[in-house]
């Protein structure tokens, strides 16, 4: 899914919920679904683009070692 596609669907998620939300007055609501909502985007756009780096080389760096010394210890 192209990051222009995500966008579009985050304003449209943002079209259906801000209004109900500043209907009632949620202002710790709105702080936290604009928050979130900018924080999810931002991470696919930099996740799509190449600049942030995916969880598995992390996991693969922790659990080498661990895996290795379980080989070695079984031979």
């Amino acid at each position: 899914m192209s990051t222009f596609a995500v966008i579009v669907v985050s304003i449209m998620v943002c079209a259906y919920e801000l209004p109900r939300l500043i209907r009632k007055r949620q202002r710790k609501e709105i702080t936290v679904f604009l928050g979130l909502l900018v924080i999810s985007v931002g991470l696919y756009a930099g996740a799509e683009k190449g600049v942030v780096p995916n969880p598995v080389y992390w996991m693969e760096m922790v659990y080498k070692p661990v895996y290795d010394g379980v080989m070695t210890w079984l031979k």
